[in-house]
């Protein structure tokens, strides 16, 4: 009986596979332009195989009488399942997914205009960035709230399907089955963020102080922080070029340790809706990563941190699928460990270390950035994050106007001017669509980059020492989802995760 349920379990789990490689082309080919998207189907796949009633009897009963201590590896891929059931319940219902795929459509085909001419989002970010006439900087903030005013209805109805499916389920609402599912404590996480939040309060109050004087303009408004950013906290864009972006990755993981001509990971650059992406689409044999052409240090970060996703796949050698830590289902895998593995890459190119020696950056601007530059971009980041979350924290709590809550939280938690005149923005963005309850994860990623980034330094010295790649493949990367990520953060730093390496950082 024991063998078949096995054999049954493993042929499962192909089929499993399967359907994510399915679902992995579909989101590929939406955002490259490089074939036929059919999400609709892939997730129909996904849907079929997770709402089978007999698979989940198989597990649920499986998992209720095995010991875990004899059998940890079998009992942990039986706890994936049974979360994965659980989350497709409400994702995988078809009324959710195709109409959060019609929105994912919507939002990366939507052409933006500005007076009047188009606009691609990659010069829109640029425009934010460089545009000194303040009057134009607004006009291009406010052109992406056409593509909110679009997604306005549909992503309301996706929240309220959403938080239906959850209370179906027995949770509190939707935000409660997603952090149960990613085995995150919403006590700790929240404890966390508070402390985040109050000590770095300081530093973010008196870096708008500094803004407003920089460009000479005061309240500060959401269009006016990246140009006033660029005007004395960050590094000049001189020291990298973006034709050396992908050059210097490349140096940079071999450098570590990785044959990096052998691993499985193509780039693509190309105009999306965000910074970058990265789909693995077969783990471990098939990763690829596209970037939005852009400029200075902000390109070089989002290049290595995607990167370090397509690094986290491309080395998983764990054998099962359910613990691969495909992204498409809720419940196989954490978010927040996924994106503080690409973050730790990301995190080279900010360290000092790689700083002087591929960038070539002065020592005196190297310190500059240590001391100053980077614990402001680190304030600001935060506090941007931690408004994205309140705001859907509070779409999916039922708030009945989001125009104004969106206006009072952009004051409260950013401390940014939202005229009451200029129309909502939110819901233009695609992971609210795409990855609901997501922007912790970015945060947490940031702890769990610099703890590690920490560690790197405490036992490797740079990030030029070839050692690094086995200490990241054996710790972080190699077994998937079979230990439970807070346990791999404690094995491979020796202490659980905590702020304390970012917050040294933020206050050097």
């Amino acid at each position: 009986m024991v063998r078949l349920s096995l054999e049954r379990l493993s042929r499962m789990e192909a089929e499993f596979e399967q359907a994510n490689v399915r679902m992995g082309e579909a989101v590929w080919n939406t955002y490259s332009g490089e074939g036929a998207a059919d999400l609709d189907g892939a997730q129909r796949e996904i849907s079929r195989i997770l709402t089978n009633s007999p698979d989940r009897a198989l597990v649920d009963g499986w998992l209720e009488g095995i010991d875990r201590k004899a059998e940890p590896l079998l009992a942990r891929r039986l706890q994936v399942w049974s979360n994965c059931f659980k989350g497709s319940a409400v994702d995988n219902m078809p009324e959710i997914y195709t109409l959060k795929n019609r929105l994912q459509e919507r939002i990366a085909n939507f052409q933006l205009n500005l007076d009047g001419k188009p606009l691609r989002r990659s010069d829109l970010q640029k425009l934010l960035r460089n545009e000194p006439d303040r009057a134009l900087r607004h006009r291009a903030w406010c052109s992406i709230a056409a593509l909110a005013e679009a997604n306005r209805a549909d992503l309301r109805r996706l929240i309220g399907l959403r938080n239906a499916g959850a209370r179906a389920l027995g949770y509190r609402d939707y935000v409660d089955l997603v952090l149960k599912l990613q085995e995150l404590d919403e006590s700790w996480l929240h404890q966390t963020l508070d402390r985040l939040a109050a000590e770095a309060r300081p530093l973010y109050r008196a870096l708008i102080g500094s803004l407003e004087r920089k460009i000479g303009e005061g309240p500060l408004a959401p269009w006016d922080v990246a140009f006033a950013m660029r005007q004395g906290f960050q590094l000049p864009d001189s020291y990298f070029p973006a034709d050396k972006a992908l050059e210097r990755l490349r140096a940079t993981v071999r450098g570590i340790g990785f044959e990096i001509d052998s691993l499985p990971i193509r780039t693509v650059v190309r105009d999306i809706p965000f910074g970058g992406y990265t789909v693995a689409v077969r783990i471990p044999s098939d990763a690829r990563f596209i970037v939005n052409p852009s400029e200075g240090h902000g390109f070089y970060t989002t290049t290595f941190h995607e990167y370090g996703h397509s690094l986290q796949a491309a080395c998983t050698t764990i054998e099962w699928p359910i613990l691969k830590e495909y992204e498409w289902v809720l419940g196989a895998h954490t978010p927040a460990y996924s994106e503080g593995m690409a973050e730790v890459l990301g995190g080279f190119a900010r360290r000092a270390d790689w700083l002087r020696s591929m960038a070539a950056v002065p020592e005196a601007e190297v310190e500059r950035y240590r001391t100053q530059l980077l614990p402001a971009q680190m304030a600001a980041r935060l506090f941007d994050l931690l408004l994205n979350m309140r705001v859907e924290l509070a779409a999916y709590a039922g708030e009945e106007d989001m125009a104004a809550c969106e206006r009072r939280l952009t004051s409260d938690v950013r401390l940014l001017q939202f005229p009451a005149e200029d129309p909502p923005q939110w819901e233009a963005n695609t992971w609210y669509t795409s990855y609901p309850v997501y922007w912790h994860n970015y945060i947490l990623a940031a702890l769990i980059a610099d703890q590690i980034n920490e560690t790197i330094t405490e036992r490797f010295g740079s990030t030029a020492n070839p050692e690094v790649s086995g200490y990241l493949r054996a710790n972080f990367y190699a077994t998937g989802n079979a230990v439970p990520w807070m346990d791999r953060i404690t094995n491979g730093t020796r202490k659980p995760l905590s702020p304390d390496s970012y917050l040294k950082r933020c206050n050097p």
